[in-house]
């Protein structure tokens, strides 16, 4: 029995996948030009998001459990925006982010009904 739980662990480690770092541009970018590439490419893994916040943060109200933020490419043309969902036990990190700012965040793509990253956390802010 303890002679198979080495290789276990080692099937497990084999089977975890790094996590992606991509700009919001270029994620919104691959969506657009084909959701079943970008979905085949992007659903269920953890992405590292770099992007310029492109509204006020909502915050979880009183009984909602998740805030959401939106990024884009921070250019002046309107751009598809990658929608970040994070908990109300992550509010304070997002609670000081103003419109424009450029931030980093990790988070479990979704292309279902949009580009959609949900359990975001902030990794930094600028």
């Amino acid at each position: 029995m303890l002679v198979a739980l080495p290789a276990l662990n080692s099937c497990q480690a084999g089977s975890r996948t790094s996590t992606r770092t991509i700009t919001a541009e270029t994620l919104a970018y691959k969506y657009s030009a084909s959701v079943e590439a970008a979905r085949r490419e992007f659903d269920g893994k953890e992405l590292v998001v770099k992007g310029y916040v492109s509204n006020s943060v909502v915050m979880p109200k009183d009984d909602e459990s998740e805030g959401m933020i939106l990024l884009d490419s921070g250019k002046k043309t309107p751009d598809p925006q990658v929608q970040c969902w994070f908990s109300r036990y992550e509010s304070a990190e997002f609670a000081d982010i103003s419109t424009a700012q450029s931030i980093t965040i990790r988070g479990i793509f979704n292309g279902e009904s949009g580009i959609v990253l949900k359990f975001c956390k902030l990794v930094h802010k600028d």
